[in-house]
């Protein structure tokens, strides 16, 4: 499947200087953030790139010198005849077919989602267990991290005398919790930091572990719910959200293979 994201952005990064020297030549706000001659940076300009609601001022300051430095060095190449070389004419018109091409493909996903019912999941997961195969060990566990080690003693104790959910539960909006994670499903080398991973390699399914503090002010307590070894393949509904997310590229791969065949009809492709 094609990597829009990634594709995009490549080729954002070609054309960045053309796209910043078209940048606002409109009658400039008089509250303007930056100027270049005849080219303005605006408020609403800049909005439409980063979000200006939740954005420090540093970040801002960057982004602003940076658009800057692109509005000069674009004016020096036009001054320079940079646009009119050969090579640049060549790869920017690549990059406009590239761009377009894109944007299509997304506009065509847009407009036509992948459809599916629940079994059509269970059915492309049986039918392909095999790929879903673990690489490694793994294990499938709770974290709740705490700013506090008497909540997360606290914790502890009502865990062990009910469940996961329960003590949860009980402890829900907490502004004491950091951070909260139910059923991960990790290798055990992306269990960070590596003393949790020694942890966690010792509990028993169903077991919670002591108050870990392996960070500063940091309280974790930890609950396996299974190990994994090498080889096994999860249960479907353990790895569901990866069954979906390889069912989605699955179907695309098929939809955009339609479409061009649809394409190469329309105009007449032929290859010698």
């Amino acid at each position: 499947m094609i990597k829009l994201s990634n594709q995009i952005s490549f080729i954002l990064f070609i054309l960045a200087v053309v796209m910043f020297g078209s940048c606002s030549k409109e009658n400039p706000e008089q509250n303007y953030l930056a100027k270049v001659d005849d080219s303005y940076l605006t408020d609403s300009e800049l909005a439409k790139d980063i979000d200006t609601n939740n954005i420090q001022q540093s970040r801002k300051s960057e982004f602003i010198r940076n658009w800057v430095d692109t509005e000069v060095l674009y004016k020096e190449a036009l001054d320079k005849n940079i646009d009119n070389e050969e090579e640049y004419v060549r790869i920017t018109q690549k990059a406009k077919k590239e761009l377009a091409k894109s944007f299509l493909i997304q506009k065509f996903f847009d407009e036509h989602p992948v459809e599916f019912k629940p079994q059509d999941l269970i059915d492309y997961y049986e039918s392909r267990k095999a790929t879903f195969k673990l690489f490694f060990d793994t294990y499938l566990y709770n974290a709740l991290s705490f700013d506090d080690e008497d909540k997360a003693i606290l914790f502890r104790s009502t865990l062990i005398e009910s469940d996961w959910n329960r003590a949860t539960n009980v402890f829900r909006g907490d502004e004491s919790i950091k951070s909260e994670n139910a059923n991960l499903l990790l290798y055990d080398y992306q269990i960070q930091p590596y003393s949790l991973c020694l942890v966690i390699q010792e509990l028993q399914p169903g077991e919670a572990s002591i108050v870990l503090n392996l960070e500063p002010n940091r309280y974790t307590v930890v609950q396996l719910i299974k190990k994994y070894t090498k080889d096994e393949i999860p249960e479907f509904e353990i790895i569901k959200d990866k069954v979906e997310e390889r069912y989605l590229t699955f179907k695309k791969q098929e939809m955009l293979k339609e479409y061009l065949n649809a394409l190469y009809a329309k105009y007449k492709v032929k290859i010698k």
